[in-house]
């Protein structure tokens, strides 16, 4: 009997062998597509060649440069040091109400913690 830890390996292995053969065959569809005649296609311009290999990543380039400043822009403008604090002060995890926090007197006398008195 295999383990079952072996059967996940092989079907993780033969999906990914599966994509990936599904890939290249998707790719490489476009080059097997040769028409009637057997002429695979007109010369290109060289305005096309140049598009083709310099517009496309020129343009891939800029939309993924775009992808990563947009989360930035969309936030608005930030503190600057040496600027005036504008904004509300925020205490993060503290008490819901205004009222200053409090220590029980029994919390002071007990034991324990980093003390190392137990």
């Amino acid at each position: 009997m295999i383990p079952r830890r072996t059967q996940r390996m092989v079907a993780r292995a033969a999906l990914a062998v599966a994509g990936l053969t599904g890939f290249v065959l998707a790719t490489a569809a476009p080059a097997l597509a040769i028409g009637e005649r057997g002429d695979p296609g007109g010369r290109l311009t060289w305005v096309q060649t140049v598009l083709i290999f310099v517009g496309i990543p020129v343009a891939a380039a800029l939309v993924i440069t775009f992808l990563v400043y947009l989360p930035s822009m969309v936030r608005g403008p930030r503190y600057r040091p040496g600027r005036p604090w504008t904004a509300g002060s925020v205490w993060f995890g503290g008490p819901t109400d205004a009222a200053p926090a409090e220590v029980p007197p029994s919390a002071i006398n007990e034991g324990g913690g980093a003390s190392a008195r137990w």
